[in-house]
């Protein structure tokens, strides 16, 4: 007798399914009526399991941790130029600090959340972020940095149905 669930074929006496332990039908069922399949999940003893998790989310996070790291240290290389060259304009420092200091965290933030396939809109937010702090603070070089940024964009754009089965707890 086929499984009218996943197709199996399990001998005339049993009750349930080899395969998917679904309980059988009697009803006998021609092989293309029988096997249907389920977009991206399978059941098995009651839970689902999703389908293979892919590197992409992990690449892009770990691109905007290590963007949000180099703008934290072009940032403090800045900081020291200003101080030694320019000591009047230390002042005005405090707050581009602040802000893209904050910003860098917030890069590196959603590097994290990538990794974890957590908040998809905050980690797209912290990709263009990382694009334009790679661009003003760049520690190496800052083009570079930011076709990184860019790289990131693409790659959570790419994953967000990973985001999505994470948020389901899937």
């Amino acid at each position: 007798m086929r499984c009218k669930f996943c197709g199996a074929l399990n001998p005339d006496s049993a009750e349930s399914c080899s395969v998917c332990l679904r309980k059988l039908d009697r009803i006998e069922l021609k092989p293309s009526e029988s096997f249907r399949t389920k977009g991206e999940f399978y059941t098995r003893i009651g839970s689902t399991i999703p389908e293979r998790k892919t590197i992409i989310p992990f690449g892009a996070g770990a691109i905007l941790i290590i963007n949000g790291i180099l703008a934290i240290g072009g940032l403090w290389l800045t900081n020291i130029f200003v101080g030694e060259f320019y000591p009047e304009a230390s002042d005005a420092m405090t707050p581009v600090n602040l802000v893209f200091g904050g910003l860098a965290v917030f890069v590196v933030l959603g590097g994290v959340l990538a990794m974890l396939r957590r908040s998809w809109a905050v980690c797209l937010i912290a990709s263009v972020a990382s694009f334009f702090l790679a661009l003003a603070f760049g520690l190496f070089c800052g083009i570079v940095q930011a076709m990184l940024g860019v790289a990131a964009l693409l790659l959570i754009a790419q994953s967000r149905t990973e985001f999505r089965k994470q948020r389901a707890g899937t």
